[in-house]
Order: C-alpha cells, then structure tokens, then sequence
C-alpha cells in the first residue's frame, strides 16, 4: 500500500491541491492527514471538504481543537494567530466543525504504524531536540512494542530519526529523498508541513510510505504561494503571516 503522508495544511488551498494532485500522480492509494488542517491559512473550509472528501485517515491537530474548543486557547500563542483561529471558526460551517470534533488524537494500524500530531506520548508535544526524540522512541518500545514507524507532525520540519540518530534533515532541500527502512529500527518520521514549512524552504512538503517495500520517500512541490498570499491578504490577516510563507521560517 503506498501512503500518501501529509501533516499541517493550515487553511492553504494552493499548496494543499499541488500536493494531493502531486501524490496522485505518484500512485498514493490511502491518504492520512497529521492534523492541523485549519489555522494560519485563509482556506480553512474547502480544506477541510477535500480531506474529508478524499476518506484520508485523519487525526486532529491543535488548531483543529483550537476551532472545535475541544482544547482551550492557549494565552500564550500570539494574537495574529488567534486572529486566525478565530476567522475559522466563523468560516466553518457547522458539519465541518463536526468533522474536526470527531477526529481522533492517533490511529495505530494493525501493520506497526502509529500516526500522531505531536508525539506519541502527547499530542502537543514539539519533536525538536535530540533528548525528546530519545525519549519518544524509548515510549514506543515500552508502551507500543508492535510500532515499526511513527508518522508525526506538530514542529511543520521534515525529519527521519531512530533510537541512535537522527538519519536525514534535509538541509539541501532536495525535491525528493528515498530511504529504505530497516525492520530492526524504530522510526519518528515527520513529512514536513503541506501549508506553511518553516525549514526555509516554501515548497509543499509531503511524504510517501510503501508499506510492501518499506520504503519513505520525501517530496517538495511548488505551488502558487502568491494566491496564497492574496487569499490571507484580502481576509485582513497579519502581513508578517503572509510573508511567512515566502521566508518558510
């Protein structure tokens, strides 16, 4: 089965259709969603109908229980982004709104892989240092034995670690980077952000696992970053959000 792995659309219509349009092309068979498919963006409810539409195994992100209220607002996040926050909740009709409620914190498939938003020990947690992701794969091997991989979003960087390493950053920002897996390892793999990368690089990221071959394959995608931009632009949203997606930081 080839997965079409996507985490973090964040409301942008242009990125998130050259990316499905993209997986399509490469075969993807099953689509899963990492969560936050809402906030940031100005597209929220037709991003949230072509998710929903394409039967994507789908987890729920913290801006989606932002919107939903499942999670309240933290004070601390800054204001342009509650702004944002709030816009999609007044764009969301009430059956999408029901959609993000229902969507579950993680999916364990039967076949050792665990998709999560954020880790596998808390939803909310941000993969970025060494010593979370040692701890991660050490909650894996104590708690979910069966897991081979873990698909993670939250921290919108593209990343592949193991117990012993990180394996790939992708500091070169290639288009596309094939790993073959080894079945004796335990894997964290984050496929990057679909709506808003912050690794410096503005093209869509998005991942792709063979589960026959066990195989990861890593992809960027341009897309129209400018109507992007002219979407959050005419919603009133902060111009350091819209410039965000040219500086992908």
């Amino acid at each position: 089965m080839k997965y079409a792995i996507l985490s973090d659309i964040h409301g942008n219509f242009e990125a998130l259709t050259a990316v499905m349009g993209e997986a399509r092309k490469r075969k993807a068979e099953k689509f899963v969603c990492l969560g936050d498919l809402v906030g940031y963006g100005a597209s929220p409810a037709i991003c949230v109908d072509i998710v929903r539409n394409s039967k994507a195994h789908c987890i729920s992100g913290n801006h989606d229980r932002y919107v939903t209220g499942v999670t309240p607002m933290d004070p601390a996040i800054r204001e342009v982004t509650q702004a944002t926050i709030e816009y999609a909740k007044k764009m969301l009709t009430a059956p999408q709104i029901e959609y993000l409620n229902g969507l579950p914190l993680q999916i364990m498939t039967e076949d050792g892989m665990l998709f999560v938003h954020g880790s596998p020990r808390n939803e909310d947690e941000y993969l970025l240092s060494w010593e979370a992701i040692q701890e991660n794969i050490l909650y894996l091997k104590m708690n979910m034995p069966d897991v081979h991989l873990c698909f993670f979003g939250h921290t919108h960087i593209p990343m592949m670690a193991t117990g012993t390493r990180i394996e790939a950053r992708f500091e070169e920002k290639t288009d596309m980077a094939v790993f073959q897996l080894a079945d004796s390892k335990t894997y964290l793999i984050n496929p990057g952000s679909v709506g808003q990368p912050r690794d410096r690089c503005s093209k869509a990221a998005w991942a792709m696992y063979d589960s026959t071959e066990d195989v990861v394959e890593f992809h960027r995608v341009k897309y129209n970053i400018g109507g992007a931009q002219q979407r959050m632009t005419a919603a009133g949203f902060d111009p350091r959000l819209v410039m965000r997606l040219e500086l992908a930081k």
